[in-house]
């Protein structure tokens, strides 16, 4: 939305776009705030995230800075607001309704393509499987959940209680999943890693080679790239209505 200039600092986490890393961090936000850090920045708005903790907010409010905390998107229409939001504080309000109209626009073309699907694949949407037997996936609460849908899938867990479930290996051999995403390659999880897995050379997904990678970032974090996250599992789950 052009406010690019006005970011003087920002986290560790923080890495995109690329050119953001020429940015100063302040570090991680995973404990302790480095408040010297940030004061030595002289924002004038400090941008906090649900990642943060009340306590973390209640350090920088103590500091005498002007705190925003910007919600969590869990539907599309929340994220354009959310972008709305942004470019009225950097006072970049035409840009970012711009921006979040080009965002709305790319999501319905999605879903104009999608219309009418004879099937809807149920999708395994793998978030960690450092334990192999117990692999973590992902439930009604997240926003992969509203991802796999909007792609045209039917999550796996869409029926569990927690937004990020632990499942055994046994239940995913049973429910025999017609997708498989790898949302932990980022973590060295491959394709080929997951046939090698006992008993997984079995399971549908992987006899029609419909297990891919994915970049989480796409999926887990707030911001427009949710949509390009929409867009990349839309192509992997039915090709055939993006040629």
């Amino acid at each position: 939305m052009g406010a690019g200039p006005q970011v003087v600092g920002r986290d560790d986490h923080s890495n995109f776009p690329p050119g953001v890393k020429t940015v100063r961090s302040i570090g991680s936000t995973s404990g302790k705030l480095n408040r010297e850090g940030i004061l030595a920045l002289e924002p004038d708005l400090v941008l906090a995230a649900e990642i943060h903790s009340a306590e973390q907010i209640k350090t920088l409010e103590n500091l005498d800075l002007s705190v925003f905390l910007l919600s969590n998107p869990k539907t599309f229409p929340e994220l354009f607001r959310n972008v709305r939001l942004v470019g009225q504080l950097s006072d970049h309000e035409v840009e970012a309704s711009r921006l979040a109209a080009s965002l709305e626009i790319r999501v319905n073309t999605v879903a104009e393509k999608l219309r009418g699907l004879p099937h809807r694949p149920i999708v395994f949407y793998e978030l960690d499987a450092t334990d192999v037997r117990h692999p973590w996936t992902v439930g009604p609460g997240s926003f992969m959940h509203t991802l796999i849908s909007l792609a045209g899938g039917e999550n796996f867990g869409a029926s569990m209680t927690q937004d990020y479930p632990r499942v055994s290996a046994e239940t995913v051999l049973r429910r025999d999943p017609d997708v498989i995403v790898l949302g932990d390659s980022i973590f060295g999880v491959t394709v080929e890693s997951v046939r090698q897995r006992a008993g997984w050379e079995a399971l549908s997904a992987v006899k029609a080679a419909r297990v891919y990678t994915f970049d989480d970032d796409l999926a887990s974090r707030p911001g427009p790239r949710l949509v390009e996250g929409l867009e990349t599992l839309a192509r992997l789950l039915h090709p055939d209505r993006f040629p």
